[in-house]
């Protein structure tokens, strides 16, 4: 390998030595012999071979089969090796092959415009066929270099790698490796301004290409449902996965006048039917007020405790998790999954508790809303054809989408109880009527502070639950 790359080297300088040798373009007056024509036509051939090298390595190394080249450098082909390395570093390949062809590009276009300018200059009646046809010899040479250029140093040479390409990057795998060293301070550098630009391009662009990602994979699930690849079921939980990306926990979390929790000195008995009463197994701690919580209790650590344990205040497990309002809901599932906390509390911008989050809750928010619609008499129940009763917290996206022609107006809220508090602005009395163009809202059940019971009734047709 040392050897035939020293013999490279030494034809480079010798080229280059030709080159300045040469009579330049410029000096219309140089004097023109056989010699010069034919040191130029050596040079010429030499740098767009190389030229025409880079250019199919390129290709080559693209498309070259990985996985071949992986077995044949596990079976110890030295060859192999060297290949496989550089296409696990597409970077340095790029760059290598892209300086290579462009650098070589530079000399071979220099030399056939010396070489045809040369040769034009030796034979007077070409020149003057030439300057007949008010053409200059620089644009006849420069048409030529270029035409050259263009069949054998880039289509050719592409053609004929991209067909052969694990067989020839194995035959000049030590030439590469041989180029990748002596252009590896400008590949360095190539690599290092790109990477300036692609990182400000990159910046502002990202945010785009996820919304589109999200978008696409939305639509897919769509169509496949359509389709019937997929079932309505599977479609609403990759539209619940993506819509978690892009929420925060302050949209899902268990308000703070919703929490279960009790007081430090609660007694064992008392905590036991608090835990049973409400189904939790983990139960907030605060002291004093409820938006001081100061841990959790564990309904298996109370159980399994010593007979003489009174109060709880010696189970509670402080080691409790805040975080802000503001927070993204998939970062959040990341690091409850990393610390593996199964609750946190959500804290608004001055500090307080305003709710609880649960991994519980961010996995129902992908998977739960199955269970619902199966068991629709927890929140939802059809009093005949045209009328529906609900609880108030009951979602209305859900509702919209469990019964055929039912819609309900969406806006900056969640619930049926929020829709009706934004069209009163109060808490609204028994009995109180709201009307849409297609329902009749009815408040049945209410206390000081929420709607707990709502009657909807349709106008027009009839509602028909979706039964999937």
């Amino acid at each position: 390998m040392e050897l035939r790359s020293s013999k490279v080297f030494i034809i480079l300088i010798f080229c280059f030595f030709l080159i300045g040798a040469a009579p330049s373009h410029h000096d219309s007056s140089a004097p023109t012999d056989l010699k010069t024509i034919v040191l130029l036509s050596i040079a010429l051939v030499i740098f767009l071979t190389l030229t025409a090298f880079y250019a199919g390595s390129e290709t080559a190394l693209v498309s070259v089969n990985k996985v071949k080249i992986n077995q044949l450098a596990k079976n110890g082909n030295k060859r192999a090796k060297l290949v496989k390395r550089l296409i696990e570093s597409p970077e340095k390949m790029l760059g290598m092959t892209l300086v290579g062809t462009n650098l070589m590009h530079v000399i071979t276009t220099e030399i056939g415009l010396l070489l045809v300018i040369a040769i034009l200059g030796k034979f007077a009646s070409i020149s003057k066929i030439i300057e007949k046809l008010q053409l200059s010899n620089a644009l006849i040479a420069t048409l030529i270099t270029a035409l050259l250029v263009l069949i054998f140093a880039e289509i050719l040479p592409k053609t004929i790698f991209r067909s052969k390409a694990e067989r020839l990057t194995l035959r000049y795998a030590y030439f590469l490796r041989f180029s990748e060293a002596v252009l590896s301070l400008v590949v360095v550098g190539v690599t290092f301004i790109t990477n300036i630009f692609m990182k400000t391009i990159v910046k502002s662009h990202q945010r785009e290409s996820k919304d589109a990602q999200r978008d696409e994979l939305r639509l897919l699930a769509t169509m496949g449902e359509q389709s019937g690849l997929i079932e309505r079921n599977q479609r609403r939980m990759i539209h619940s996965f993506l819509d978690l990306q892009q929420q925060t926990v302050e949209r899902m979390m268990v308000p703070l006048v919703k929490i279960v929790a009790v007081p430090q000195n609660t007694d064992v008995e008392t905590f036991m039917n608090i835990a049973s009463e409400s189904g939790f197994s983990r139960v907030p701690v605060y002291d004093g007020r409820i938006d001081n919580v100061i841990g959790i209790v564990n309904l298996l650590d109370v159980i399994y405790a010593e007979d003489d344990i009174q109060t709880i205040g010696s189970l509670i497990r402080r080691d409790v998790q805040f975080v802000p309002e503001s927070k993204n809901m998939s970062i959040l599932l990341k690091e409850l999954q990393k610390s593996r906390n199964t609750m946190v509390f959500v804290v608004d911008e001055y500090g307080g508790i305003i709710g609880l989050v649960t991994v519980e809750d961010l996995v129902e928010e992908i998977v739960g809303e199955f269970a619902d619609e199966r068991d629709m008499d927890l929140n939802i129940r059809q009093i005949d054809s045209k009328t529906l009763e609900c609880e108030g917290r009951t979602e209305i996206e859900t509702m919209n989408e469990l019964f055929l022609g039912l819609k309900i107006p969406s806006g900056n809220y969640e619930t049926i109880a929020g829709y009706i508090l934004s069209r009163t602005g109060t808490i609204p009395e028994k009995d109180t009527q709201i009307e849409t163009n297609q329902l009749i809202i009815s408040v049945e059940e209410v206390n000081r502070r929420s709607i707990q019971k709502v009657v909807i009734r349709q106008k027009f047709g009839n509602l028909l639950y979706r039964n999937v």
